[in-house]
């Protein structure tokens, strides 16, 4: 039995709720206290500080190299991870970290290779072959091999800009086999009618909002209805929509360091004004789901190379996400919830994401209160991990990263 660590007086920020000022005392990886503040001495120092459940980034890919675009999430304050499309070696690695869970690394889970159809855009771009979709009598199988592979939930591309494009009794195919064996199956869409048409298919989840002039007035409703959730990532849908998201973070100094360490520069769209309209209908839409009571994730889209994003920044783009879905409504109590136990329930981790006795100690602590400032997510001063207290300075050590092609909004 390790020694308890005492987090005191501390503002908390439960996943749900704040509690003013608690200590919260963590041993052998969870959480066993919160609690009004003792009267001796604590192992730290919470006071102008708030505690918060480690962060999920609910959309990245992980490929080439897991272990340090993990370790980058969780220096800052990232300690889940949801990757959204990897296959070949980088998965073979995932698989490897998802079960080691080491204390130093954010924890991952995969969905493995997306569900795509023959002649995607994805393979043209590429040049690799991807296991495909053809029709639905290949569904079953289909999710049966990504299982063996190690996926833990079905992503399927429903897009007209993919190739195809898939057709909808593929996709309902595809969602059933998923339900049939007790697994989620959310979806890739970027505009809104694939997005209904996936909603009406039966997903558990679009990893996407969509870009355009407007949104339709009923569609918060509609998802309500449908009982999804929705993981907007603003921040590369900003990036389609002629805005330059890398250098607005990149003008944070508590970012800065963060942005462009993970890959190399890659061709970046320049600035279009005349774009900027077409990022309405994603703005829109989070209102409305927000109104309807539909469960937001916060998601980024990291780890692509895409013209969108421009340069990469894992855990950076995340605190940049929190901002833009305070400035499409939402309270930064709110914002912070998609970030930690909105996910957590969503993906049916339900042994993190709150800050209760007996789940995992798993929390970041950052200067200042986020719970009124979204951006004082951005001052962490010290992340914990099972338990175990990060090295930040370690975990921040660059490593080279190869290049690799350009592509946009997976």
């Amino acid at each position: 039995m390790n020694e308890p660590v005492t987090i005191g007086r501390v503002r908390v920020f439960d996943g749900e709720r704040v509690l003013p000022e608690r200590d919260v005392i963590i041993q052998d990886g969870v959480v066993t206290s919160v609690a009004e503040p003792a009267t001796g001495p604590a192992d730290v120092d919470g006071r102008g500080r708030t505690l918060l459940p480690g962060l999920f980034d609910a959309h990245v890919h992980l490929a080439p190299d897991p272990p340090t675009a993990l370790r980058h999430l969780a220096t800052m304050g990232v300690t889940t991870a949801l990757d959204m499309f990897t296959g070949g070696a980088a998965l073979t690695r995932i698989r490897e970290l998802r079960r080691a869970d080491p204390p130093d690394l954010a924890d991952v889970r995969t969905a493995g290779t997306g569900a795509t159809v023959p002649g995607n855009m994805l393979e043209k771009i590429t040049g690799q072959p991807l296991p495909t979709v053809d029709g639905p009598a290949a569904a079953e199988a289909w999710v049966d091999a990504r299982l063996r592979d190690g996926a833990d939930y079905i992503k399927i591309v429903y897009d007209e800009r993919e190739g195809g494009p898939m057709d909808e009794a593929t996709l309902a195919a595809l969602v059933r086999a998923a339900h049939a064996r007790g697994v989620l199956a959310v979806a890739h869409t970027l505009a809104e009618r694939p997005a209904r048409a996936a909603i009406a298919a039966g997903v558990d989840g679009l990893v996407h909002l969509f870009v355009g002039e407007s949104a339709g007035d009923d569609f918060g409703e509609y998802a309500a209805r449908h009982r999804v959730f929705v993981v907007p990532t603003l921040i590369v849908l900003r990036g389609l929509c002629g805005y330059r998201p890398h250098e607005e973070l990149a003008a944070d100094p508590r970012l800065a360091e963060m942005i462009g360490r993970d890959r190399p520069p890659v061709p970046v769209r320049p600035a279009e004004p005349r774009r900027h309209h077409l990022y309405a209908a994603a703005d829109a839409a989070v209102r409305q789901l927000a109104a309807a009571g539909v469960p937001l994730l916060a998601g980024t889209d990291t780890g692509l190379p895409t013209a969108a994003l421009g340069v990469i920044g894992y855990g950076a783009t995340l605190h940049g996400e929190l901002e833009l879905l305070v400035q499409a409504g939402l309270s930064p109590t709110q914002a912070l919830t998609a970030a930690t136990s909105a996910p957590a329930d969503a993906f049916r981790l339900t042994d993190r994401g709150r800050i209760q006795p007996g789940k995992r100690a798993d929390l970041t602590l950052v200067d200042g209160d986020p719970t009124t400032d979204i951006r004082s997510t951005r001052n962490v001063v010290a992340v914990w991990k099972r338990g175990v207290h990060l090295d930040l300075a370690a975990a921040a050590t660059p490593s080279p990263f190869p290049a690799e092609s350009t592509r946009e909004g997976e």
